[in-house]
C-alpha cells in the first residue's frame, strides 16, 4: 500500500485509469476519492462497485488500478515526491485516524480535529 504525506496543504485525488485502454470494460464503476494528505495520511485503497455480477472482473498484472493527482493551493507549484521515513510520530498520527471511516460516515467532519492534533512535522525524507 502507498501512503502519501505532506507537511504543506496538499490534496490527493484518486481516480480510475481513464487514459488506459482495455479491450474489456469492467463490469461496474470504480470509486474515486479526494482527501488532504497533510492532515489525513492513510493507505490508498481500491474501491469498485460491481454492477454486473454475471461478468468476471479481470485485473491484469501491470495494468494500473488507478491514477493519482496532487492538488495544492498554487496550481503552478510543482509536487516533488520523496521516499519518507515512517517515524513514530507518523505512525501514531496515522493510527489515530485509522478505521474512523468505518464508524463515521462523513470523515470530512473530522479534518478540523485532525489538523488540531497533527504534529508540526510528519514528513521526514529517508536519508
Amino acid at each position: 500500500s502507498y501512503v502519501f504525506v505532506s507537511d504543506d496543504p496538499l490534496y490527493i485525488n484518486q481516480y480510475p485509469p481513464i487514459f488506459h485502454y482495455t479491450a474489456d470494460r469492467r463490469p461496474g464503476v470504480q470509486i474515486s476519492g479526494r482527501f488532504p494528505i497533510d492532515i489525513w495520511p492513510r493507505a490508498l485503497m481500491w474501491a469498485f462497485e460491481w454492477h454486473d455480477t454475471t461478468k468476471d472482473l479481470i485485473l491484469k498484472r501491470g495494468e494500473p488500478l488507478f491514477y493519482v493527482r496532487f492538488e495544492g493551493p498554487d496550481p503552478s507549484a510543482q509536487v516533488r515526491l520523496v521516499e519518507a521515513t515512517k517515524t513514530p510520530e507518523l505512525e501514531t498520527f496515522m493510527a489515530s485516524i485509522a478505521g474512523v471511516s468505518e464508524i463515521v460516515g462523513q470523515t470530512y467532519s473530522l479534518f478540523k480535529t485532525a489538523r488540531e492534533r497533527r504534529p508540526a512535522t510528519l514528513l521526514v525524507p529517508k536519508a
